[in-house]
């Protein structure tokens, strides 16, 4: 039988270096993980270090007595784990067609079976591919019951809904854990040797927060959900959706406002003096005077993201605002180097989608993590050094690698310390919660992203499909097979 062993074994596997996308990290602050009996796991970390996740440290059982006989290197094509895997679920592997589909029978042996769970007795997987169209038909003709969300049906929601309310199939949305933010270039890379407009910087358009604010209220981004998205997401104030449980419901909200947005900007300096619909600079610190506000926005070519971005640049046009925007292929986009558009802190504004887990993700904003030259101290970097101010050592180093994430060079030392405070207690230590909040509270004022919407997602089933319920949190739908049924087996 399995047991708490199997899951020692398995942490054994994850954190050898040999094993494809293990866990060495955790592994290396792991003082022991031992079982203390045939239920009980227990974990301990290197003394100092503090995993306010430290729950999540479980190593799913892994079958010892099989795999044991192998080393990591070996495991990566054995028979025993590429072909025929083991484990506890509701079914077990039956055939596997490469490319075309798995076929599974019930386990017997289930935990849940005197319950009489799976309700199903055999179970096929097909690969179907990303044509969306075609997997739609295959359940108007019966051929499929479920297509899950891998086979991306998030160009098809109108055609979905408007299947769904004639009453040919069900379509599930759900929102998800990866939500889309448009970060703000506030100090591009060419400002790191000392900031010069006249030399061929890129204007200081969002130094000042109130322009960041303003451009937040002229993108019309409940328009974005109920059209792109078809109402089916949310607008975001923070980095967090508000169903977490450290979620600051009382953080500043911007709505769309063209009249409040556009009175931000005149208050800076930024007004439409010749009527040609672009604000120009008038008197605005750290920007000559003329300079138009007129400013790139970078994203990839995934038609969402264009439709998103093509809402936002009109709504900016009504504020006077100029929106420039291009798309690039995902696998240049994202690249790690100092020439790559977002690493490299080319962008003025520039949208792509963040992960929000179980720990709220404030160390995305950390000044320690603004991406730049590993050669450069501090002192060597003006706008850093007054950024961090009295907090500052001038000899240390700017910036860790290249391979980091505060893409937009926002440095707040206030923001910095509240939160690595609570990076650094364990929940239900004191001020644990509180400097979450307080985190998210300086977020929301300060702007350093705008947080547009959670993204999506989909699945469709066939009408009578019953206990078909997608979890925002898990990766797959199938976390409850064995409840599946249709027709008579819902009753």
């Amino acid at each position: 039988p399995m047991t708490a062993s199997d899951s020692v074994y398995s942490f054994t596997l994850a954190t050898d270096v040999d094993t494809p996308n293990g866990t060495i990290y955790v592994g290396d602050r792991t003082t022991s993980y031992e079982a203390l009996d045939d239920s009980t796991i227990v974990w301990t970390g290197l003394p100092g270090y503090k995993d306010s996740v430290y729950f999540t440290n479980f190593w799913a059982p892994a079958p010892e007595h099989v795999w044991g006989m192998y080393t990591a290197v070996e495991l990566i094509d054995a028979e025993e784990s590429s072909r025929a895997p083991l484990g506890w679920g509701a079914y077990v592997m039956e055939e596997w067609q490469s490319g075309e589909s798995l076929t599974l029978h019930k386990n017997e042996n289930y935990w849940r079976a005197d319950e009489g769970l799976p309700l199903f007795d055999t179970l096929v997987y097909r690969v179907v591919g990303e044509n969306s169209n075609a997997n739609i038909a295959a359940i108007l003709s019966g051929e499929c019951d479920i297509v899950d969300q891998t086979s991306h049906l998030d160009d098809q929601s109108e055609l979905l809904l408007g299947l769904q309310n004639l009453g040919q199939v069900n379509a599930t949305f759900v929102t998800g854990t990866v939500w889309e933010h448009a970060d703000f270039g506030i100090r591009p890379f060419t400002y790191d040797d000392g900031y010069d407009q006249a030399a061929g910087d890129r204007a200081d358009f969002f130094g000042d927060v109130r322009v960041r604010r303003a451009v937040t209220m002229c993108f019309d981004r409940q328009a974005v959900v109920d059209t792109v998205m078809f109402g089916q997401s949310i607008v975001l104030d923070v980095y967090i959706p508000p169903q977490h449980p450290l979620f600051n419901a009382n953080v500043t909200h911007y709505d769309f406002d063209v009249e409040a947005g556009s009175a931000l900007l005149e208050e800076v300096g930024w007004i439409d003096e010749d009527g040609d619909g672009i604000r120009e600079a008038h008197d605005v610190a750290n920007v000559i005077d003329g300079t138009l506000l007129s400013f790139n926005y970078w994203t990839t070519s995934a038609t969402q993201r264009q439709q998103a971005t093509q809402i936002m640049a009109q709504n900016a046009a009504e504020c006077g605002i100029d929106v420039v925007l291009q798309y690039w292929e995902a696998s240049e986009y994202f690249t790690d180097s100092e020439d790559a558009p977002l690493a490299g802190r080319r962008f003025d504004i520039g949208q792509f989608a963040w992960l929000s887990g179980v720990e709220p993700p404030c160390d995305l904003w950390l000044s320690e993590n603004i991406p730049g030259d590993v050669t450069k101290t501090i002192g060597e970097i003006p706008w850093l050094l007054e950024a961090l101010g009295d907090t500052a050592d001038p000899t240390a180093l700017a910036f860790l690698e290249w391979q980091i994430y505060n893409h937009t060079g926002y440095a707040n030392p206030e923001y910095d310390r509240v939160c690595n405070a609570a990076l650094q207690s364990l929940p239900g230590q004191t001020g644990y919660k509180e400097n979450h909040l307080l985190a998210q509270e300086m977020f929301a004022t300060d702007l350093p992203v705008v947080p547009l919407y959670l993204r999506l997602k989909l699945a469709a089933t066939r009408t009578d499909m019953c206990n078909f319920i997608m979890d925002p949190t898990a990766n797959s739908e199938m976390w409850n097979i064995e409840e599946f049924g249709y027709g008579t087996l819902c009753d």
